[in-house]
């Protein structure tokens, strides 16, 4: 059986990995001294390879020393950011909702006696609702 160019292009993964067994790797190196075209592809993909392997191999090679710790925080603040937005939102949203059971009625304080401030209250939820709506967007989409 005669073994051909793309036989042995398809074997280079696993030879330029270090993964091939010995055998592959003869067989490899043998059709790279017969055919000096293959030979300058194989030099080719494994320079290309060793500076790959060398990039996984140091990852965030030109990130600052404190880039993890720097994120870290920053996700913290965001995430603290989270909590207090909902919790304005839901207080400022029931704030206007707060009420009285007189003689069989639910009676509306707020908005009964000061609707002016019941909307600027709903107005100041529904700003704290877009705000906590967008940093939650901003932190899923950092895939937190």
């Amino acid at each position: 059986m005669k073994i051909t160019r793309d036989v042995v292009a398809d074997l280079l993964p696993a030879y330029l990995a270090g993964e091939a067994s010995a055998d592959t790797r003869a067989l490899v190196e043998e059709f790279a001294r017969q055919d000096a075209e293959f030979a300058r592809l194989l030099a080719a993909q494994r320079s290309e390879f060793d500076l790959g392997a060398q990039a996984l191999r140091e990852p965030g090679a030109g990130l600052p020393p404190d880039h993890e710790l720097r994120t870290l925080e920053r996700t913290r603040r965001m995430a603290a950011r989270l909590r207090w937005l909902m919790a304005l939102a839901l207080a400022f949203t029931a704030f206007p909702l707060s009420f009285v059971f007189q003689g069989g009625r639910l009676t509306f304080l707020l908005v009964r006696d000061v609707p002016v401030v019941a909307l600027a209250s709903w107005v100041s939820a529904a700003t704290f609702w877009i705000l906590f709506l967008s940093t939650r967007r901003r932190l899923r989409g950092s895939g937190l």
